[in-house]
């Protein structure tokens, strides 16, 4: 863990940055939606001999890979942070369903009942008739058993009309994770949380094999060890200053490791670190700050748009696709964050604020999660 070691007197600590009004994670968050978008473009419009520009300097990841750990990273650090300020396990899961299921319904909708219209290629009385234009709705909403395709529309794609909602499941497992963790009272202790978090990070680059539900997945193992990455930065946000120097040290560090686990592991939290030291910049705060956040609509719309402009205009190339693809996928995203995303957000906030203090269930798991507080703090 990186410790005040350096400069006791820096007022730049984690613990401050965390807060919104001190910190441009949104930029963050919209930078590494269209990382997404560029890394997907190679594979949807490929133009050899042009390669993901990541991949060819890292050879491990590349860039839309990349940026989802970046987003479960800084996932874990701010869900971690919230429920440590406001541990209620049940309140924390119902704020992250009102954070992800109206924006991912809408978008459904819009796939189901605008994209698909437009790109079938058959009629639109069978389009409309067939079972699975609407299973594509309620599967896709239940999160853990997606339907790629719709019927006719997009024939030609190797791809699932919207690749990228594979990972919302695998997240909101790790919401599931820390609600429970929250509940028997790991996070009163920290050095009970370090050693659970710290020991997923171990598991999954080590022996992902034995990661419940996410070693079903090759391209997920390594997501539950950059959100707990997250949560360590949260649980001993104190400690942890943000500095240029611990950044040059900690890409010193990647450069003098071989290439192997560790090497990687290095590269992850250098990689982190250095994007939250960027994002808590009082530059990056002052004059880079948006005035929405339309990160989530651009990753959910991404994959999407791209497929259609690839379909519209196959001859743009990778880097067409790119540029066209960011500019319509942030007019969504937008949309999304003021007409969707936003008022959810505020009708969670005030769903939340309601006493819950007399439901049962919420009773039952208070006094399981009391008795464990007991036993983690002996």
């Amino acid at each position: 863990m990186i410790v005040d070691q350096c400069n006791k007197k820096s007022k730049n600590i984690l613990s401050i940055a965390i807060f919104k009004n001190s910190n441009n994670f949104d930029l963050l968050r919209l930078m590494a939606a269209f990382a997404v978008i560029v890394g997907h473009a190679y594979p949807i419009s490929p133009q050899p001999p042009l390669q993901d520009w990541v991949l060819s300097v890292l050879h491990f990841d590349y860039s839309g890979s990349l940026a989802v750990k970046f987003f479960f990273f800084l996932s874990g650090l701010l869900v971690t942070e919230s429920i440590i300020n406001r541990p209620e396990p049940m309140k924390f899961i119902a704020r992250r369903l009102f954070r992800i299921y109206p924006a991912l319904l809408v978008c459904l909708l819009f796939t189901i009942l605008i994209v698909g219209p437009i790109y079938t290629n058959g009629s639109l009385p069978d389009y409309f008739l067939q079972k699975s234009t609407w299973t594509y709705l309620t599967k896709n909403l239940g999160l853990f058993r997606l339907q790629w395709k719709l019927p006719t529309v997009l024939d030609d794609s190797e791809f699932g009309l919207n690749g990228a909602l594979w990972t919302l499941n695998f997240e909101f497992v790790c919401y599931v994770y820390v609600a429970v963790f929250c509940a028997i009272g790991v996070f009163s202790r920290r050095i009970i949380s370090n050693l659970i978090f710290l020991s997923v990070i171990v598991v999954a680059f080590f022996a992902p094999h034995y990661l419940p539900y996410f070693s079903r997945n090759p391209d997920a193992v390594l997501l539950p060890a950059c959100f707990s990455i997250g949560v360590l930065f949260a649980v001993n946000k104190k400690n942890i200053i943000l500095d240029i120097r611990l950044v040059a040290l900690l890409w010193l560090l990647v450069m003098c490791l071989s290439e192997n686990r560790a090497h990687i592991i290095s590269f992850y939290l250098a990689f982190f670190y250095t994007s939250i030291y960027l994002g808590s910049l009082p530059f990056t705060v002052a004059h880079l700050k948006l005035p929405f956040d339309a990160s989530y609509g651009v990753y959910l719309y991404g994959f999407l748009v791209q497929q259609c402009v690839h379909a519209s205009l196959p001859n743009i190339g990778v880097h067409g696709n790119q540029i066209v693809s960011m500019i319509i996928a942030l007019i969504l995203g937008i949309f999304s964050w003021y007409l969707v995303e936003k008022p959810a957000l505020k009708l969670g906030r005030e769903f939340t604020a309601k006493d819950w203090s007399q439901n049962p269930a919420i009773m039952k798991i208070r006094s399981i999660g009391s008795i464990n507080v007991r036993i983690f703090k002996k």
